[in-house]
């Protein structure tokens, strides 16, 4: 009888990558532990190692990873609304979704400087592919009546990127909000409500985009659609 082989294959790529955006979730995309890593993809650091011998080409492969699943989930977005306002709250998701990953947060917390550079420096691998995806959003009918496409792309990725960024723990304190575009009587409805939590930081930031959006793509910025949440 042939003793039973010890081979164990090779975790696949998706499962590495996603170990490596948890071991980001716990120490920041800087300090990526290669062994935690490996330990959470139950294989052999040494495999890492010999397949990726740069740390870095392994954050940035797994960084690129992650962003376009989160990017397929905010595009797969079913909707009635008329076609600018779907595109529009697929680019509200997509930014709520960056702003509030798990790396994000991390990353805000641990290297401020690092993550404002990565979201707003828009010369990147992750920027191109944002820019892909926002190209996709737009069905050709509806192309055809928005000028100067390629160039409206880099527009509203320009708009998106700072929504993406994790804001202060209070993103609209009484004296910013007179400046942010708000009639008196929204800022009293609002204030009045008493609700400062996450979920109504997060009210604020998305209808902050979302009327933008509007403007940008000659939307009546008082559509019903700015009114409530995706």
């Amino acid at each position: 009888m042939r003793p039973r082989s010890s081979y164990k294959a090779p975790p696949p790529q998706s499962l590495i990558y996603s170990a490596v955006v948890q071991s980001m979730t716990e120490h920041g995309p800087r300090k990526m532990n290669m062994a935690l890593a490996a330990r959470i993809a139950e294989t052999d650091r040494q495999l890492l190692y010999r397949n990726w011998p740069d740390r870095h080409v392994l954050v940035r492969e797994a960084t690129e990873s992650e962003l376009q699943r989160v990017l397929f989930v905010a595009g797969d977005l079913l909707s009635e609304q008329e076609d600018v306002c779907r595109v529009i709250e697929k680019i509200v998701r997509a930014a709520r979704m960056v702003r509030e990953h798990p790396v994000t947060r991390t990353t805000a917390r641990t290297d401020p400087d690092l993550l404002r550079s990565a979201l707003l420096d828009m010369d990147t691998r992750l920027h191109g592919q944002a820019r892909y995806w926002l190209e996709s959003l737009f069905p050709e009918p509806l192309a055809r009546t928005l000028p100067r496409m390629y160039w409206l792309r880099d527009v509203l990725l320009t708009i998106a990127a700072p929504f993406a960024l994790t804001p202060p723990e209070d993103p609209h304190p009484g004296s910013e909000r007179s400046d942010s575009g708000c009639s008196s009587s929204e800022r009293s409805s609002s204030d009045s409500s008493g609700s400062d939590g996450p979920d109504s930081s997060r009210s604020y930031l998305d209808q902050r985009l979302r009327i933008t959006l509007h403007v940008c793509l000659g939307a009546a910025p008082d559509c019903p659609c700015t009114l409530v949440s995706s």
